[in-house]
């Protein structure tokens, strides 16, 4: 397994401080992760990753992979206790949703929940700049459940937020926790909801993004070294900026 550490940005999705100059030998590491995935419920992750053509096996009960996706409403049989064990020791989770309770449990003073949100579209704001530099600044994001878990706040990283005027506003919608040598990425939403175009690339994004948390690496560097063109997940507002090149 691919040990994680916190990457730091000099630049929008540009360079990281880990591995130091102009030789990435994380690189190869990228598109060789061991990546598991549970069965689908309200949510397919597997689907956006066969997206942007990331190989991945059928979650089975073992948790010797360096990604680990959950799907929301699964019902694969996940062990809260291995799902710590995992992350500390260096995994990168993925979870949505009503996971909400298993990771609670996990991951304890990490996720602070309350109250259940209704079905509808909801403005959000992306905070991340790697996230930004791409997709833009705001995005539509579409809630397909009449009741999904509400994140108060998070011991982590907002990534993406619900945007003032909304009924969530502040809320994060998307974040990122460190937790022993590893990461959390959560979102309260599926991506079986998202329709338009910039709501699937955003998703794209985040699997990019996860994939860089596991191998140092920035989202542009990802995105060259699996052939993901970033220019094309830009919005047409987004696209004149020219995307930065890998380093």
């Amino acid at each position: 397994m691919v040990t994680w550490r916190k990457r730091h940005f000099d630049s929008v999705v540009g360079v990281t401080e880990y591995p130091a100059g102009p030789n990435l030998s994380a690189l190869a590491a990228v598109g060789k992760q061991i990546i598991y995935v549970t069965s689908p419920g309200f949510d397919d992750i597997g689907k956006v990753l066969s997206m942007i053509s990331v190989d991945y096996e059928t979650f089975d009960g073992r948790y010797d992979c360096d990604l680990l996706f959950l799907n929301c409403g699964t019902q694969d049989t996940v062990d809260h206790r291995s799902l710590t064990d995992f992350v500390e020791r260096g995994g990168c989770l993925y979870a949505s949703d009503l996971t909400s309770a298993l990771i609670s449990l996990a991951f304890p003073h990490c996720f602070q929940f309350g109250g259940k949100g209704s079905s509808g579209d909801v403005q959000a704001e992306i905070v991340d700049d790697e996230l930004k530099s791409v997709i833009g600044e705001k995005v539509a994001i579409s809630f397909d459940m009449a009741s999904w878990s509400v994140l108060k706040s998070s011991s982590g990283t907002t990534l993406v937020r619900a945007a003032q005027g909304t009924p969530y506003a502040g809320n994060p919608l998307m974040v990122e926790i460190d937790v022993g040598r590893g990461a959390v990425f959560y979102t309260c939403f599926h991506n079986k909801a998202q329709s338009s175009a910039s709501e699937t690339n955003l998703l794209k994004l985040l699997v990019l993004k996860q994939i860089g948390a596991s191998t140092h690496t920035s989202i542009a560097q990802v995105g060259h070294a699996l052939g993901v063109n970033l220019a094309m997940l830009r919005t047409r507002k987004n696209r004149s900026r020219p995307p930065a090149p890998p380093t």
